[in-house]
């Protein structure tokens, strides 16, 4: 047999969920001759936006208490000392009595006298609560059942509902003050007043009595240490299918294991990247990616590239504790993708991106984005060693902004009998570099502009104007090598004037079709080149073949003029069939060859 067998899969899916859908081919194609398909799904994780908090702190701010009418009251913090002495005399006199109180004072025509109202300043009990004055929290709130003042004094605690329900919990970094009792009418006259005179007769001699006369503040306004919280830039993971590969190799050598990653950018219809690597570890996301955010954050905020908006602190506290502690198994899990390192550089390749859609450059036209449920169809022709296969996306929306583009992933077929661990490629075709067409421009995938596709070296691949291979020969990651094969010699449009002795071997396109001598159209098989190496094998199943008088998705038999049964030649030979197919993308490693412009590819679809 020629070559080796294929599994060929046609179909079509929605934008949305092309990565999902050629993954479910590659790893479900029915190989041919009951041969085990090797391909492996080894992570699925759909996309998914999630929100990250920060704890933070501000000084002062000033304690507030929610009544339930609504209102809220400034929090007072009673004085430690309000039982203080003062110096009359140079002699100490206290202003409390023996049991704590203190007593107002009014001042007559003649003297200063109590006028009944007394505060007490050590401890009093109401309703079974024993109150430590000194540094105690009060507030006034308003009562219409006071009818004397219209006004109540209440000892309040620093303490936080939860979100749960239950009883309040205390929290000195909480802007929250529930009620613990009433205080005596006294202290609601005293709050209401801010301050009043009072006095105390400390001690007689003889006929002397000294009398200390002061005025007395209930407290401040209390202020405190509040912990608030901030919301971090939404975070984001874009769909991602990784994929597991272990080529054919000869026996006695131990297979190697590569990794293919489908990655498509949250909210991007018109394509998705492609990376190559070794050594992959990854978690899908677990739980509700939602939970994070939908009650702690104006949902409208929660976008890609901005930062929440935060409408509830305590909600933000929860998923902040959440996140933070490691045991708890309830909080989301956000998706994790590692690779093994070489040194302190993981092994995956810069991002090659897929194309097969385009916004639209319609001046007159408002959406020029391509929806999410706009189809792209696909071919792939599967065995264990690689993947070949072309997309395109459905002309219908735009004419002009489509493509129709070829890929490769896997294995080459090597000259060297040896040449296995490091064997593993990938390229794609690209779409039109420019802004409004796909968002990209030249300096965007070339490896002097942009160092992304610089992180192997010089000549480190992008996966799109070239091939990307695992590894050279002396081991060096993700290398260009780029195609040669058979070709006429083609026009070099936008190249530059082709010398006048050779301008007479230029086919004419008018008249170009299969060899008058052959009845045939010739293909060749599309090798690989590395600047330094040389060649180093061909793409297995793939044949370039010029892009003329051919349709689009014709199909092309090849007699190998092999015998089926070498001592049965009544068997026949075997015969390939290849599919054709007119790649209409700008950018492609095509365009890196001796013929850029006039020729295309034929996939191995059946062997029969």
């Amino acid at each position: 047999m020629p070559s080796n067998r294929v599994a060929w899969v046609e179909g079509e899916a929605q934008a949305k969920d092309i990565i999902f859908a050629v993954a479910d081919e590659i790893v479900g194609a029915k190989l041919p001759d009951n041969v085990n398909n090797r391909w492996e799904k080894v992570l699925e994780s759909k996309s998914t936006k999630w929100v990250t908090y920060k704890k933070n702190s501000r000084d002062g701010v000033a304690g507030l208490y929610k009544h339930t009418n609504g209102k809220q009251y400034p929090v007072i913090k009673l004085k430690n000392n309000l039982g203080l002495t003062i110096t009359n005399s140079g002699t100490p006199v206290q202003l409390v009595d023996d049991n704590g109180f203190v007593y107002e004072t009014v001042q007559n025509s003649t003297a200063n006298v109590k006028t009944g109202r007394k505060f007490q300043v050590n401890t009093f009990t109401v309703d079974g609560n024993t109150i430590l004055v000194p540094n105690a929290l009060a507030v006034l709130v308003d009562d219409p059942e006071n009818r004397l003042y219209e006004k109540q004094a209440w000892v309040v605690t620093q303490k936080k509902l939860p979100l749960e329900g239950g009883n309040p919990v205390s929290d000195s970094e909480w802007n929250e003050f529930q009620l613990v009792c009433k205080m005596p009418d006294d202290w609601t006259y005293l709050l209401k007043n801010g301050t009043v005179n009072v006095y105390y007769s400390s001690y007689s001699n003889g006929s002397n009595t000294y009398w200390a006369n002061t005025t007395m503040g209930a407290g401040a306004p209390y202020t405190f240490t509040e912990a608030f919280y901030t919301a971090d830039v939404t975070n984001t993971a874009d769909d991602v299918v990784v994929l597991k590969s272990v080529p054919d190799v000869p026996a006695g050598v131990s297979p190697a294991t590569f990794y293919i990653m489908l990655q498509a950018p949250m909210g991007q219809y018109n394509y998705f990247n492609v990376s190559q690597g070794e050594g992959f570890s990854g978690v899908a996301a677990g739980g509700e990616s939602e939970s994070t955010y939908i009650k702690a954050c104006d949902i409208s905020t929660v976008k890609v590239g901005g930062t929440p908006t935060i409408i509830n602190q305590k909600e933000a506290e929860k998923q902040y504790l959440l996140q933070t502690d490691p045991m708890n198994k309830s909080r989301f899990q956000p998706p994790t993708v590692s690779w093994v390192m070489d040194g302190n550089i993981p092994v995956v390749s810069p991002p090659a991106h897929f194309f097969y859609g385009a916004d639209s450059t319609v001046t007159w036209l408002s959406n020029k984005k391509r929806r999410a449920d706009y189809w792209v169809g696909y071919w792939l022709s599967i065995n264990n060693n690689r993947v070949s296969l072309v997309l395109e996306g459905d002309p219908a929306p735009d004419m002009d902004a489509y493509y129709r583009t070829f890929g490769y992933l896997g294995k080459i077929t090597p000259f060297a009998d040896y040449d296995h661990t490091g064997n593993f490629g990938i390229t794609v075709g690209m779409g039109q570099l420019t802004a409004d067409r796909t968002g990209f421009l030249p300096e965007n995938i070339k490896p002097d502009k942009n160092t992304i596709y610089a992180g192997y070296g010089r000549y480190t691949s992008n996966g799109m104007t070239s091939v990307s291979m695992l590894r050279t020969r002396s081991s060096v990651l993700f290398q260009a090598y780029y195609p040669a094969f058979i070709t006429q010699l083609p026009n070099y449009s936008g190249v530059g004037t082709i010398p006048p002795e050779l301008s007479t071997l230029i086919i004419e396109k008018s008249g170009f079709q299969a060899s008058a001598w052959t009845d045939r159209y010739h293909a060749s098989p599309i090798y690989l080149v590395h600047q330094y190496e040389g060649y180093r094998g061909y793409l297995e199943g793939v044949v370039a073949i010029n892009d003329h008088n051919l349709i689009n998705m014709d199909e092309l038999v090849v007699d190998t003029e092999e015998w089926k049964d070498p001592e049965d030649h009544s068997k026949g030979t075997w015969t390939e069939v290849y599919k054709f197919f007119s790649v209409k993308s700008d950018v492609n490693f095509l365009k890196s060859s001796a013929n850029p412009d006039e020729c295309s590819v034929a996939l191995l679809k059946e062997i029969r």
